[in-house]
């Protein structure tokens, strides 16, 4: 009596196939996912006013995520400056990008970001400070923040004089803005009441790296003060308790990212420490868009990945609750808004 061969080839040939039909199966899943979102119309706050003349009054223009460019006719202020758009896959699997040149020499041209004074990241990731050395580069502009900041200017190669280190509550002047940086804290929006690659950079950062390599450093919050007023910029989500008391400001750039998931109770400790903290009569929402569409497209994120709706309506609560006549806006995209 023979034996029944097992065809070994056969099996093996059918395992790789199911193994590729589930692989095909989850990535469609994956991307119909990623397409749920919400809308910005569904949040239902007005945009803020545009300048009709910018050079009589003090604008900033939203270039997506937390960039932002203060201008007042004489001097610039840049605010992170992230004009590189990296693809959802590259960050999920921690694949080496680097700075798109052609992407920040087109935002450079295109919004006339010609007097640049100074560059300040709100803290060190790669959505906020991977392109700075080469701005920098590009305009002369000082760097300013931690650092983890700096060795983001260094592994550009940036000159040693165009990047500052620092300490907590130290200003710099610029034409008549003045820029304070105040130590604050990321939302811990990572499990286990953290963010995402937190740490400091310790040595010079070269391009291509990770998105991982571009760790927190120090998260700020960033006041920027005027003779026709002033601003305070929340980028990353978080606060300090009470190490906004002191300040006054009138105009609050509240960065919504991640926040959704911790909440309600700590979107509602955020408000009061950073807007009703300042005495802020009017409020600009921003970090709240994907930072992985291409630049100039402004969409909330997936709701896999941050409910923006939810926190919004939460806010909205929030102002209800509180009975204060305090404006929030969203930013129009590449326009000169008026601030003061």
């Amino acid at each position: 009596m023979s034996k029944t061969r097992i065809p070994w080839q056969r099996i093996f040939r059918n395992l790789a196939l199911g193994a590729i039909a589930l692989i095909v199966l989850a990535t469609y899943i994956i991307w119909r996912q990623w397409q749920i979102r919400g809308s910005l119309e569904d949040l239902n706050w007005p945009t803020a006013m545009v300048a009709q003349e910018p050079g009589e009054a003090v604008t900033a223009t939203w270039l997506g995520t937390t960039t932002m460019l203060f201008d007042d006719g004489e001097t610039q202020l840049l605010i992170d400056g992230a004009f590189t758009r990296l693809s959802p896959l590259k960050i999920a699997f921690l694949r080496p990008v680097q700075s798109d040149i052609a992407a920040i020499n087109y935002a450079l041209s295109t919004f006339g970001i010609d007097r640049l004074a100074a560059i300040i990241p709100v803290h060190s990731h790669f959505d906020h400070a991977m392109d700075v050395g080469y701005i920098a580069n590009r305009t002369s502009a000082v760097v300013l923040g931690s650092e983890s900041t700096a060795n983001i200017a260094r592994g550009a190669d940036v000159p040693v004089d165009q990047y500052q280190i620092l300490a907590d509550g130290e200003s710099r002047q610029f034409g008549d803005f003045k820029i304070k940086l105040i130590v604050s804290r990321h939302a811990p929006i990572r499990s286990g009441k953290k963010e995402f690659f937190s740490g400091i950079i310790t040595e010079p950062l070269r391009q291509p790296a990770p998105v991982s390599a571009w760790k927190t450093g120090v998260a700020w919050s960033v006041v920027i003060a005027h003779p026709r007023g002033t601003s305070l910029i929340q980028g990353s989500g978080g606060y300090v308790d009470s190490r906004l008391d002191r300040e006054s400001v009138d105009v609050v750039m509240l960065g919504l990212g991640g926040i959704a998931g911790l909440g309600r109770k700590y979107v509602d400790t955020l408000w009061r420490e950073t807007v009703v903290a300042t005495d802020a009569s009017r409020v600009i929402a921003i970090h709240h868009d994907d930072y992985t569409e291409p630049f100039g497209t402004v969409r909330l994120f997936p709701d896999m990945i941050d409910r923006v709706n939810r926190s919004a309506a939460w806010i909205d609560e929030i102002i209800a609750e509180n009975g204060n006549n305090t404006a929030i806006e969203l930013p129009p995209f590449g326009k000169p808004m008026l601030l003061y």
